[in-house]
């Protein structure tokens, strides 16, 4: 065990006791007004404090001088959580490099987390920041975490250091599909190339020029991969497509999982192309569980919550009341900007449309706290122009008002 000093005259503490035998015992040591406090008739430290200004100093962080937080070890330091991620930011990025941007909302957000984050993306923060890696698209898309990589752009692009691009899943995608097909023999691989560049692509093409193509682009993707499952389980039989039995439908529909019904457009094209029977017959096409309308007497339920219960959570209080008793369309509600709401002296506003709606209490005080910051990360300090912001920074998120049905 490593011997430890003591406090006070660099002796050799006593096991587990900050000080020696000596100076616990005050020998050596003179009573007097402590320099701290100015307390008479103190037992004195060889600086003319006493014990408790003595303990108060070791609660205090070395950097700032805060005597009212938990401290942690920093280069032999202690200091506070916020002095602490201060310290570690200051090792990743420069305070003029080119992610100087993203500093403030860094330090802003909660420091044991946020230091963890920096810990993990350390070597990549400093590489863009020192710009020996450019900061693109194309540098994040060549990252091998995805998540992490989506992360840090989306605070880029909030940030203002990257622009947005709304192409870049059909791109993605188009640069993947090699890669998925990679596991096929080639003569499946070649039927499967056509399907997608007949039937797929064109379709999402389309969908990228009216700029709604993100959620359909991973659609796709989760359909390219079920085909392709579908696929490498006739080769996993020594079959190929042209050889499908009834057998071999019946059975991957059968499969757990709605998602293999995604199957069935390739399917149906290959059997209009006479890859496979034409006596081979496909189920129909799933539907889901149909929703039944509430009535509204329901309706008024939910309504009557959301006018008279404040414990809600204001984002959710304000998307239900929308759609409940405005009728307004939840793709309408989530791209609500903050810029739709007007305060003047005689009350709220809400643009929906080319229309401004009236908003009576008590949604029109509710709707100027929005938006609401439901955590404490580097996301949430960057501003925003949505009025229901996402999980991730500059993304709108997924509402639904289903919560507010009466139990």
């Amino acid at each position: 065990m490593t011997e430890q000093s003591c406090q006070l005259c660099e002796r050799v503490a006593m096991p587990g006791r900050g000080l020696c035998s000596r100076c616990s015992k005050g020998i050596g040591r003179v009573r007097g007004d402590c320099t701290g406090c100015g307390k008479p008739d103190r037992l004195l430290d060889f600086e003319g404090r006493c014990r408790w200004c003595r303990e108060r100093a070791r609660k205090r962080c070395t950097d700032c001088g805060r005597d009212d937080a938990l401290l942690v070890g920093v280069d032999g330091d202690r200091v506070c959580d916020p002095c602490a991620l201060r310290l570690h930011l200051d090792r990743v990025l420069a305070t003029d490099g080119a992610l100087a941007p993203l500093r403030e909302s860094i330090l802003r957000a909660e420091p044991p987390t946020t230091r963890r984050w920096l810990a993990r993306t350390r070597e990549l923060l400093n590489a863009l920041d020192t710009r020996r890696l450019p900061l693109s698209h194309d540098t994040l898309d060549e990252l091998p975490q995805r998540h992490a990589a989506e992360h840090l752009r989306a605070l880029l692009i909030a940030a203002g250091l990257l622009e947005p691009d709304p192409h870049r899943g059909l791109r993605r995608l188009e640069a993947l599909i090699p890669t998925l097909l990679a596991r096929l023999d080639p003569e499946h691989r070649q039927l499967t190339t056509r399907w997608l560049h007949w039937k797929v692509l064109p379709r999402l093409r389309l969908l990228d020029e009216q700029r709604r193509v993100d959620i359909s682009t991973r659609n796709a993707r989760r359909q390219i991969e079920q085909v392709i499952g579908f696929l490498a389980g006739l080769q996993n039989n020594g079959r190929h497509l042209d050889e499908t039995t009834q057998h071999d439908i019946d059975s991957w529909f059968a499969g757990t999982g709605a998602i293999r019904q995604v199957v069935r457009p390739f399917l149906t094209w290959a059997r209009q192309n006479r890859q496979i029977s034409r006596h081979i017959e496909l189920p129909p096409t799933y539907v889901g569980q149909p929703v039944t309308p509430m009535d509204s007497e329901e309706r008024w339920q939910i309504a009557r919550r959301l006018v008279t219960d404040d414990a809600l959570d204001p984002a959710d209080r304000i998307a239900a009341a929308l759609v409940v008793l405005y009728a307004q369309p939840l793709h309408r509600v989530v791209a609500l900007t903050t810029n739709d709401v007007t305060v003047t002296e005689t009350g709220t506003s809400l643009k929906l449309g080319t229309d401004a709606l009236e908003l009576p209490t008590p949604f029109a005080s509710v709707i100027r706290s929005l938006p609401v910051r439901r955590r404490d990360g580097t996301a949430e300090h960057l501003p925003t122009k949505w009025l229901f912001p996402g999980n991730c920074a500059w993304q709108q998120p997924n509402s639904s008002p289903e919560r507010y049905r009466p139990r």
